[in-house]
């Protein structure tokens, strides 16, 4: 998770220049090939299958939905990749409708990528001493806040320093979810319903993530490029803020069912 955010980092910064001196077609056409030679590196890296005494099989249906955990976490798992991405992809043209100019935008995008490699080692580190529900729970709040505090105030104001404060503090908490998300799922779950049950998290943490950027686009005010200021962005940041806001609750939700059902224990 480190070096994925160290490569964003680099790549934020090489992106704008590839895309000067190439144009888009060659520049994405450089990604793909980057893309290409990794995933057939780790193919041939990746470990064989692991031996197993008995395949599960439990499939998921609409009964499983009537276990609140299940469905608590299932809409967890739908919301925070609808609105993990949103600060990434618009950061830029955000930038630069609070004047700030391409470069600055991109280097604000590589500072956001760049503080994730310190940040997933500490909430590692963190997670397993408190718990990687509490630690899920308390990115979620602050990533909440942060959007409502900070980054709605930025657009409103047209503050640049909100707006750069709140870029590293998304950059702080925006890995938490994919770092802890499994542990969690495991541990309230139980290994032999984990597989089956992971298996539909992760349909519907795809589809978030599918749909998630799109839909947060759809809302911007449709103006030229040039005439768009932080206003411009302020139903984008609500949907982001709501969202987040219902994930805290689902999430909070997961921690009091979970304590009625096995008892109140702080490291969850």
């Amino acid at each position: 998770m480190a070096a994925a955010a160290a490569g964003g980092a680099c790549l934020s910064m090489v992106t704008p220049e590839l895309l000067n001196a190439v144009g888009t077609r060659k520049t994405l056409g450089i990604f793909s090939g980057m893309s290409v030679f990794v995933c057939t590196i780790v193919s041939f890296l990746a470990q064989p299958p692991r031996k197993f005494e008995k395949r599960s099989s439990h499939l998921v249906s609409w009964r499983d939905f009537k276990k609140p955990v299940f469905t608590l976490l299932f809409l967890s798992n739908l919301i925070q990749p609808l609105t993990v991405a949103i600060p990434m992809t618009f950061g830029p043209e955000f930038s630069e409708s609070l004047r700030f100019s391409d470069k600055m935008g991109a280097v604000l995008l590589a500072v956001n990528s760049a503080v994730g490699c310190p940040s997933r080692l500490a909430n590692g580190y963190i997670s397993d001493r408190i718990g990687h529900l509490n630690i899920l729970l308390l990115a979620t709040t602050i990533y909440a806040f942060g959007t409502w505090g900070l980054w709605l105030s930025a657009a409103h104001a047209s503050n640049g320093k909100l707006w750069i404060t709140f870029t590293v503090l998304h950059g702080v908490v925006n890995g938490t979810f994919n770092t802890v998300i499994n542990s969690i799922q495991r541990r309230l779950f139980g290994a032999e319903l984990y597989f089956p049950y992971n298996g539909a998290m992760t349909s519907i943490r795809g589809v978030g993530y599918v749909v998630g950027v799109p839909l947060a686009g759809a809302l911007v005010s449709q103006v030229k490029d040039i005439e768009l200021s932080g206003d411009d962005f302020t139903k984008p940041i609500i949907y982001t803020g709501v969202l987040l806001l219902v994930s805290v609750l689902c999430l909070i939700g997961v921690r009091v069912v979970d304590a009625t059902e096995n008892g109140w224990m702080w490291k969850r």
